[in-house]
Protein backbone atom coordinates (compact mmCIF):
# COMPACT_ATOMS: atom_id res chain seq x y z
CA UNK A 1 0.00 0.00 0.00
CA UNK A 2 1.34 3.40 -1.01
CA UNK A 3 1.43 5.87 1.85
CA UNK A 4 1.77 9.53 1.00
CA UNK A 5 4.60 11.25 2.86
CA UNK A 6 3.47 13.93 5.31
CA UNK A 7 3.31 17.43 3.89
CA UNK A 8 6.07 19.83 4.79
CA UNK A 9 5.24 23.26 6.18
CA UNK A 10 5.80 24.76 2.72
CA UNK A 11 3.64 22.04 1.19
CA UNK A 12 0.81 22.80 3.60
CA UNK A 13 1.01 26.50 2.75
CA UNK A 14 0.88 25.70 -0.97
CA UNK A 15 -2.07 23.38 -0.49
CA UNK A 16 -3.91 25.99 1.59
CA UNK A 17 -3.27 28.64 -1.07
CA UNK A 18 -4.65 26.35 -3.79
CA UNK A 19 -7.74 25.69 -1.67
CA UNK A 20 -8.31 29.42 -1.14
CA UNK A 21 -7.91 29.98 -4.87
CA UNK A 22 -10.49 27.31 -5.74
CA UNK A 23 -12.95 28.79 -3.25
CA UNK A 24 -12.49 32.31 -4.60
CA UNK A 25 -12.79 31.15 -8.22
CA UNK A 26 -15.97 29.23 -7.43
CA UNK A 27 -17.47 32.13 -5.48
CA UNK A 28 -16.63 34.59 -8.25
CA UNK A 29 -18.38 32.53 -10.92
CA UNK A 30 -21.42 31.85 -8.75
CA UNK A 31 -21.76 35.49 -7.72
CA UNK A 32 -21.62 36.65 -11.33
CA UNK A 33 -24.14 34.05 -12.43
CA UNK A 34 -26.65 34.19 -9.61
CA UNK A 35 -25.98 37.24 -7.49
CA UNK A 36 -25.27 37.54 -3.79
CA UNK A 37 -28.48 36.17 -2.27
CA UNK A 38 -28.52 33.04 -4.43
CA UNK A 39 -24.87 32.23 -3.77
CA UNK A 40 -24.77 30.17 -0.60
CA UNK A 41 -21.67 28.99 1.19
CA UNK A 42 -22.74 25.41 0.46
CA UNK A 43 -22.90 26.11 -3.28
CA UNK A 44 -19.45 27.67 -3.13
CA UNK A 45 -18.09 24.65 -1.26
CA UNK A 46 -19.64 22.22 -3.75
CA UNK A 47 -18.24 24.13 -6.73
CA UNK A 48 -14.80 24.34 -5.12
CA UNK A 49 -14.78 20.67 -4.14
CA UNK A 50 -14.33 21.30 -0.42
CA UNK A 51 -16.42 20.88 2.71
CA UNK A 52 -18.62 23.82 3.61
CA UNK A 53 -16.87 23.93 6.98
CA UNK A 54 -13.66 24.71 5.10
CA UNK A 55 -15.25 27.75 3.46
CA UNK A 56 -16.44 29.03 6.83
CA UNK A 57 -13.08 28.30 8.44
CA UNK A 58 -11.14 30.22 5.75
CA UNK A 59 -13.51 33.17 5.26
CA UNK A 60 -15.81 33.23 8.27
CA UNK A 61 -18.88 34.81 6.68
CA UNK A 62 -20.37 35.25 3.23
CA UNK A 63 -19.84 38.99 3.49
CA UNK A 64 -16.13 38.47 4.09
CA UNK A 65 -15.96 36.01 1.19
CA UNK A 66 -17.57 38.65 -1.04
CA UNK A 67 -14.98 41.20 0.10
CA UNK A 68 -12.14 38.78 -0.72
CA UNK A 69 -13.60 38.07 -4.17
CA UNK A 70 -13.88 41.81 -4.78
CA UNK A 71 -10.21 42.24 -3.86
CA UNK A 72 -9.23 39.48 -6.25
CA UNK A 73 -11.29 40.94 -9.08
CA UNK A 74 -9.24 44.15 -8.85
CA UNK A 75 -5.77 42.61 -9.10
CA UNK A 76 -6.28 39.04 -10.18
CA UNK A 77 -4.17 36.69 -8.09
CA UNK A 78 -2.52 39.44 -6.03
CA UNK A 79 -3.88 40.85 -2.81
CA UNK A 80 -5.20 44.39 -3.12
CA UNK A 81 -2.51 45.81 -0.87
CA UNK A 82 0.19 44.16 -2.99
CA UNK A 83 -0.32 46.19 -6.15
CA UNK A 84 3.08 47.87 -5.75
CA UNK A 85 4.69 44.46 -6.24
CA UNK A 86 3.12 43.97 -9.67
CA UNK A 87 5.53 44.26 -12.65
CA UNK A 88 3.68 47.26 -14.08
CA UNK A 89 4.12 49.16 -10.80
CA UNK A 90 7.89 49.03 -11.31
CA UNK A 91 7.40 50.20 -14.91
CA UNK A 92 5.46 53.21 -13.65
CA UNK A 93 8.36 54.21 -11.43
CA UNK A 94 10.94 53.70 -14.17
CA UNK A 95 9.20 55.30 -17.16
CA UNK A 96 10.66 58.67 -18.16
CA UNK A 97 8.33 59.56 -21.04
CA UNK A 98 5.11 61.17 -19.67
CA UNK A 99 3.03 60.07 -22.66
CA UNK A 100 4.21 56.47 -22.37
CA UNK A 101 3.55 56.65 -18.64
CA UNK A 102 -0.06 57.69 -19.19
CA UNK A 103 -0.47 54.97 -21.83
CA UNK A 104 0.81 52.37 -19.35
CA UNK A 105 -1.51 53.68 -16.65
CA UNK A 106 -4.53 53.54 -18.97
CA UNK A 107 -3.60 50.03 -20.11
CA UNK A 108 -3.42 48.75 -16.54
CA UNK A 109 -6.51 50.58 -15.28
CA UNK A 110 -8.58 49.43 -18.28
CA UNK A 111 -7.58 45.83 -17.60
CA UNK A 112 -8.76 46.26 -14.01
CA UNK A 113 -12.00 47.99 -15.02
CA UNK A 114 -12.72 45.23 -17.50
CA UNK A 115 -12.87 42.83 -14.55
CA UNK A 116 -14.62 45.19 -12.14
CA UNK A 117 -17.43 46.40 -14.44
CA UNK A 118 -19.32 43.07 -14.79
CA UNK A 119 -18.74 42.36 -11.10
CA UNK A 120 -20.26 45.69 -10.06
CA UNK A 121 -23.11 45.25 -12.54
CA UNK A 122 -24.00 41.89 -11.00
CA UNK A 123 -23.37 42.73 -7.36
CA UNK A 124 -23.30 46.50 -6.99
CA UNK A 125 -26.22 46.65 -4.58
CA UNK A 126 -24.70 43.87 -2.46
CA UNK A 127 -21.24 45.38 -2.10
CA UNK A 128 -20.58 46.98 1.30
CA UNK A 129 -21.65 50.62 1.17
CA UNK A 130 -20.92 51.68 4.71
CA UNK A 131 -18.66 54.75 5.06
CA UNK A 132 -15.68 52.67 6.16
CA UNK A 133 -15.85 50.32 3.16
CA UNK A 134 -16.38 53.16 0.69
CA UNK A 135 -13.48 55.10 2.18
CA UNK A 136 -11.24 52.03 1.95
CA UNK A 137 -12.05 51.60 -1.77
CA UNK A 138 -11.37 55.26 -2.45
CA UNK A 139 -8.12 55.13 -0.50
CA UNK A 140 -6.85 52.14 -2.47
CA UNK A 141 -7.86 53.77 -5.77
CA UNK A 142 -6.21 57.07 -4.87
CA UNK A 143 -3.01 55.31 -3.85
CA UNK A 144 -2.79 53.75 -7.32
CA UNK A 145 -3.74 56.98 -9.12
CA UNK A 146 -1.44 58.97 -6.84
CA UNK A 147 1.58 56.87 -7.80
CA UNK A 148 1.10 57.93 -11.42
CA UNK A 149 0.52 61.56 -10.44
CA UNK A 150 3.66 61.56 -8.29
CA UNK A 151 5.71 60.16 -11.15
CA UNK A 152 4.40 62.76 -13.59
CA UNK A 153 5.24 65.47 -11.06
CA UNK A 154 8.75 64.11 -10.60
CA UNK A 155 9.21 64.30 -14.37
CA UNK A 156 8.02 67.92 -14.44
CA UNK A 157 5.37 66.88 -16.95
CA UNK A 158 2.35 68.90 -15.85
CA UNK A 159 0.98 71.75 -17.92
CA UNK A 160 0.86 75.22 -16.36
CA UNK A 161 -1.70 75.50 -13.58
CA UNK A 162 -1.99 71.77 -12.95
CA UNK A 163 -0.93 70.78 -9.44
CA UNK A 164 -0.62 67.17 -8.25
CA UNK A 165 -3.87 67.59 -6.30
CA UNK A 166 -5.70 68.88 -9.36
CA UNK A 167 -4.23 66.12 -11.52
CA UNK A 168 -5.54 63.50 -9.09
CA UNK A 169 -8.99 65.12 -9.13
CA UNK A 170 -9.05 65.06 -12.94
CA UNK A 171 -8.08 61.38 -13.12
CA UNK A 172 -10.59 60.48 -10.42
CA UNK A 173 -13.52 62.13 -12.17
CA UNK A 174 -12.66 60.89 -15.68
CA UNK A 175 -11.31 57.40 -15.16
CA UNK A 176 -14.21 55.69 -13.39
CA UNK A 177 -15.73 52.24 -13.62
CA UNK A 178 -19.09 53.90 -14.30
CA UNK A 179 -17.74 55.81 -17.31
CA UNK A 180 -15.97 52.71 -18.63
CA UNK A 181 -19.11 50.58 -18.28
CA UNK A 182 -21.33 53.24 -19.83
CA UNK A 183 -19.19 53.64 -22.94
CA UNK A 184 -18.15 50.03 -23.48
CA UNK A 185 -21.38 48.32 -22.47
CA UNK A 186 -24.18 50.76 -23.20
CA UNK A 187 -22.64 52.81 -26.00
CA UNK A 188 -20.81 49.99 -27.72
CA UNK A 189 -17.24 51.29 -27.51
CA UNK A 190 -14.42 48.77 -27.72
CA UNK A 191 -11.82 48.64 -24.96
CA UNK A 192 -9.29 49.91 -27.51
CA UNK A 193 -11.47 52.94 -28.30
CA UNK A 194 -11.85 53.67 -24.58
CA UNK A 195 -8.08 53.53 -24.07
CA UNK A 196 -7.35 55.76 -27.04
CA UNK A 197 -9.90 58.34 -25.89
CA UNK A 198 -8.73 58.29 -22.28
CA UNK A 199 -5.05 58.63 -23.16
CA UNK A 200 -5.82 61.57 -25.42
CA UNK A 201 -8.04 63.27 -22.85
CA UNK A 202 -5.62 62.81 -19.94
CA UNK A 203 -2.70 63.96 -22.05
CA UNK A 204 -4.57 67.11 -23.04
CA UNK A 205 -5.72 67.83 -19.49
CA UNK A 206 -2.48 67.06 -17.65
CA UNK A 207 0.62 67.30 -19.79
CA UNK A 208 2.57 70.30 -21.01
CA UNK A 209 2.63 70.54 -24.77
Amino acid sequence: MNVKPPLTKAGRREQAAKTRGRILDAAHQLLLAGGYEATTMQLVADAAGVAVQTVYFVYGTKAQLLAEVENRVVLGEARLKQWRHRPWAAQVQQETDPHKLLALFVEVSTDIQGRIAPFVAALGSSLPSDPQSVAARERDRDEFFGAVVDRLGALGAFRDGVTPSRALDIIRVINTVEAYADLTTRRGWSAAAWKEWLIDLLSTQLLAR
